[in-house]
């Protein structure tokens, strides 16, 4: 929903709102009839945005690859939360899969592979993407390279 489409109901609105309030028209019974319209538009209005909230938990999950894109099973996966610290690690599935849940969606993340003493590249979550699930890959180069 565009930040513009509250803008035709609100014209309609006060159109409807200065008909009714006129001096020479309705009365005043259609007055207050018109101003409970507005006030339910209103909070219907601002219900909208309370349900654009972010998920309860983010999921992170993904594989760790090769540059073939092979799946490297036994690769470490070490994801860090950036306010508080906290380091949670795991070990990729034989197909190199690997998943987190339960993530405060509120915080900033960092998330690497580590397999034979080989690290992928540093990949940020950033607590303004608001899916509730990500895919984050990780590629480990050859050693040496």
């Amino acid at each position: 929903m565009s930040a513009r489409t509250p803008l035709i109901p609100a014209l309609l609105l006060l159109r409807v709102w200065s008909t009714c309030f006129s001096p020479r028209r309705l009365c005043w019974g259609a007055r207050v009839l018109c101003g409970a319209l507005a006030v339910a538009w209103l909070l219907h209005a601002s219900g909208l945005a309370a349900k654009r909230k972010a998920p309860a938990t983010k999921t992170v999950s993904g594989m760790v690859v090769d540059k073939t894109e092979n799946g490297i099973g036994g690769a470490e996966v070490t994801l860090k939360d950036l306010q508080t610290g906290k380091i949670m690690a795991i070990y990729a599935e034989e197909n190199g899969q690997y998943h987190f849940s339960d993530l405060d969606p509120r915080h900033d993340y960092t998330i690497q592979a580590r397999f034979k003493g080989v690290a992928s590249e540093t990949r940020q979550i950033s607590s303004f993407d608001t899916r509730s699930k990500l895919v984050v890959n990780l590629t480990i180069p050859p050693p040496g390279s």
